[in-house]
């Protein structure tokens, strides 16, 4: 059989595909988290034209979850059976569709079912994405590249914030859901046009580059995991770790809008300026600590290590600031330790999704949907126990919930993270 890369030339510009595909793949997280929480910012909005209580809304945000939750493995095991390009490209065929067609019912009952279906589109997100980077990625690329795809998550609701506020008070709130939908479908069609789950199927692509990308595909002693991941320790304990961990940023990214407008007084127009704050910290902070990470790795410290240093030292932080924010007698003063904790929690976030690359780079679909599953628990968990605690004990009582969960964290991921082997001498 003949080589699938018809040819392999000399780079044409100072450019790496691969760097394209990994800003691809940014822009995929970026137009996910606009479909995920614009109902948040449509919310207060919602709940008013429709005479709906905070308990029917956080049942809608929840349903997200249940969708979400899903097709996680699924979503890991096709890409790195079939390649992530197929899988994103159904995917955001389907939560593109599922957003526009959210303005189109009256009834919770409706919603429930868009939201849910809108998860199960967006479940093969992350699995998808990390199983194609893990085959386009030099390692010492991995962290920066995984930083700039989850600083998506921030960059979403960052862009998201003040767009969307825009777009409702310009066209109403049901051009919100036309407008991202649209998008949606523009990503899809360059995405078909450029990319390829090989580098070697790419024409673009040089000898020197697949020099570099080769080099991630080098499982190192001490590192990874062996056997099924199923049956991993360590697997499992990553997957409970980021469950806890993303319980918090769950929490705000469904309640941060209403939280702003009913505890803290914000108008509309207000809150659509000030809540894009706490996302400009995290999409800060994604970026550098890819940076921070990679640079331990050229250092000499192992993968494994370089990414829990960070992870270490900031989950206790964020308990810190949720449980400060709570406490805070002044409004700017509580956005202000809102802001640090999703600082705190965007340092985090490229560690979390450059392990399970590290644990087995051909297993990394199947890995990190095991561990976003965890995520798809607290997506399902957050939105719907915030609402309710909030509601009937305070919101004193549900951020102090999450504080508790980013010590869970901590605890699980120290206990079950793997012991790194130094390599037997010849």
């Amino acid at each position: 059989m003949p080589e699938s890369k018809i040819s392999v030339g000399e780079p044409k510009s100072k450019f790496r595909v691969y760097q394209v595909i990994g800003v691809m793949i940014f822009l995929n997280t970026l137009i996910v988290y606009f479909d995920r929480v614009n109902m948040s910012f449509v919310a207060p909005t919602m709940m008013k034209h429709y005479g709906w209580d905070m308990g029917v809304m956080g049942i809608v945000l929840s349903m997200f979850g249940v969708g979400y939750i899903l097709t996680q493995l699924p979503g890991g095991l096709l890409a790195d059976k079939y390649g992530g390009k197929k899988i994103l490209t159904v995917g955001s065929l389907g939560w593109s569709f599922f957003t526009f067609l959210t303005p189109f019912g009256k009834t919770p009952g409706f919603l429930y079912m868009v939201r849910a279906l809108l998860g199960l589109s967006e479940g093969v997100s992350f699995p998808a994405a990390t199983s194609i980077l893990s085959r386009w990625l030099p390692r010492t690329w991995r962290a920066r590249f995984t930083g700039l795809n989850t600083s998506g998550i921030a960059a979403g609701p960052l862009i998201a914030t003040p767009l969307t506020v825009w777009i409702m008070s310009t066209w109403g709130w049901k051009a919100v859901f036309y407008a991202y939908g649209i998008l949606g479908f523009v990503w899809m069609v360059v995405w078909v046009l450029y990319s390829k789950d090989n580098p070697r199927q790419h024409k673009k692509v040089s000898n020197q580059e697949l020099e570099e990308i080769a080099t991630g595909q080098v499982m190192k002693a001490g590192e990874t995991i062996s056997g099924s991941p199923a049956r991993s320790k360590a697997v499992w304990g990553l997957t409970v770790s980021y469950m806890c961990f993303t319980y918090p940023y769950w929490l705000f990214l469904n309640w941060l809008p209403t939280y702003l407008v009913q505890a803290r007084g914000f108008t509309i127009i207000k809150m659509g300026f000030y809540a894009a704050l706490p996302w400009l910290a995290s999409f800060i902070s994604m970026n550098i600590s890819g940076w921070i990470s990679d640079g331990l790795v050229k250092r000499g410290f192992s993968t494994g290590k370089a990414r829990r240093i960070l992870i270490y030292s900031c989950l206790p932080a964020m308990a810190v600031c949720l449980v400060l924010v709570s406490q805070a007698k002044n409004a700017y003063l509580a956005l202000a330790f809102i802001s640090l904790m999703t600082m705190f929690a965007g340092l985090n976030f490229p560690s979390f999704w450059s392990l399970p690359i590290d644990m087995n780079p051909q297993k990394a679909g199947f890995i990190s949907g095991m561990m976003n599953t965890g995520s798809a628990f607290a997506g399902i968990l957050a939105p719907g126990v915030t609402g309710f605690v909030a509601m009937r004990l305070g919101w004193a009582y549900a951020l102090g919930l999450a504080a508790a969960m980013a010590i869970i964290s901590v605890i699980v991921l120290y206990f079950t993270a793997p012991k790194a082997v130094a390599p037997k001498a010849a």
